[in-house]
């Protein structure tokens, strides 16, 4: 994932100097370095070498995840994903498929073929399900539907932003795997589009997982919706530049390092005004670490892909504190938001895909910079994800559950961040053993 740099004005412009006045008046933020530096073992983290790592990563993904996907989730037949299922009892709760299901579906499967050896069945998953959706179309500047029965009736009215931007991203990386670029110019219809609804003035989109009570935010700018444009513009643009992609890339940066992120306790808000102001009520407290520590990640690899060391350290900072603050010192963990950063209250539930986003963005500091912070988090986040959401006995991973994960859901399969989290980190431990565990030096 860092092949096809383009360098593009607005970063040039927020580099080093830029994105270090960007964070510099934060208070705190990212406080985190280690106070006694450890002698560093390249070879391990946590004390479980990188090829043990790999191996446990790829049995996990090829022996666990994508076998069970084959039987129970994969409709071969009709083409696409049915998600709905009790991972306990193995049944199927109903054969309906999602929009957002089907677009993060086909990402996976096209990403599957790229980087893990150009499996046709890979593929051919991946397209199937790209022509069950795609036979659902909504007009222009539409919204797709977002449910269907398994034969493909559509079974509610359109849905919101995330299903087509879900698509776009899925189409992107199928393009790459077909090598068909009319499912590029697709994606970048549908993206583009996306932007030209959110900047209505008339937009809609309730934030249902916001503070309580909070008032609804009309028209909003939502910290998630830049953070999956500027994941889907990052993949696009690795294959190569293209003027509006970038222009969309930057306009997200700016407005999540400049905007989202609250000058005065140096975390990232969830919502805010159409206008990029932050609202004079509970939205001003809330930060939703769920989103954005994933925000962070996928801003770092924007920085790689770009090769912006400014970027990438003011970012490195602020994901270290939210790292700190959502981190629960007493049961392991971290949680799922801080709904009042004043009154310091939080939802203490626990989700795997936050979980995991942290073991995405750990590993990627330390493929980039060995930080020891990053390494601790790591050997940390993995052991306990491995003790509580991974249990044998289920056929799929435990998505959620109260703060012990002593009662956690049973109802659904995750088809994207999970296996996204196993892709991702098993690329960075093949670049870390290549190097024989040296750090990529792209950032010093």
């Amino acid at each position: 994932m860092e092949k096809g740099y383009s360098k593009r004005g607005f970063i040039k412009q927020g580099s080093l100097i830029g994105w270090g006045a960007a964070v510099s008046g934060l208070k705190n933020a990212g406080e985190a370095t280690e106070t006694t530096p450890q002698p560093i073992d390249a070879g391990k983290i946590g004390g479980i070498t990188l090829r043990q790592l790999q191996e446990q990563y790829r049995t996990a993904l090829f022996n666990r995840f994508l076998p069970r996907m084959d039987s129970l989730v994969i409709d071969h037949q009709y083409g696409g994903f049915m998600c709905d299922y009790d991972i306990d009892l193995r049944t199927r709760l109903s054969a309906n498929k999602q929009t957002w299901s089907e677009g993060r579906g086909i990402w996976v499967y096209s990403f599957l073929y790229n980087h893990f050896g150009k499996d046709p069945h890979f593929l051919e998953v991946a397209r199937k399900s790209k022509d069950f959706i795609l036979n659902h179309q909504p007009p222009e500047n539409k919204f797709w539907i977002s449910s269907f029965t398994r034969e493909g009736v559509p079974i509610s009215g359109p849905g919101d932003i995330y299903g087509n931007l879900y698509l776009a991203e899925g189409l992107t990386e199928f393009a790459k795997a077909s090598g068909e670029r009319r499912y590029l110019e697709m994606a970048k219809k549908i993206l583009l589009e996306a932007m030209a609804c959110y900047d209505r003035e008339d937009y809609h989109y309730p934030i249902n997982y916001g503070p309580s009570g909070s008032p609804q935010i009309s028209a909003p700018r939502v910290l998630g919706h830049w953070m999956v444009f500027l994941w889907s513009a990052t993949q696009f643009l690795e294959q190569g530049t293209d003027p509006e992609i970038e222009r969309l890339a930057g306009r997200c940066v700016d407005a999540i390092m400049k905007h989202h992120l609250n000058p005065e306790y140096g975390l990232l808000n969830e919502g805010l005004h159409h206008d990029l102001s932050l609202p004079p009520n509970e939205w001003a407290q809330f930060s939703y670490f769920a989103i954005g520590i994933q925000t962070l990640w996928m801003l770092m690899f924007e920085a790689v892909r770009t090769r912006d060391t400014g970027l990438f350290l003011a970012t490195q900072k602020i994901f270290k504190k939210h790292l700190l603050v959502a981190a629960d010192p007493v049961y392991g963990g971290y949680f799922r938001s801080l709904d009042n950063v004043s009154r310091y209250t939080y939802k203490v539930d626990k989700v795997l895909s936050l979980q995991e986003e942290v073991l995405i963005g750990t590993l990627l500091l330390i493929d980039h910079t060995q930080d020891p912070f990053a390494r601790n988090h790591f050997a940390q986040t993995y052991a306990y994800v491995r003790e509580k959401f991974m249990h044998p006995e289920y056929a799929f991973v435990v998505e959620s559950g109260n703060r012990k994960l002593t009662d956690y859901s049973k109802k659904g399969v995750g088809n994207y961040h999970h296996p996204r989290h196993l892709m991702l980190n098993l690329l960075a431990l093949e670049r870390m053993i290549d190097r024989g565990g040296k750090p990529s030096g792209l950032f010093g």
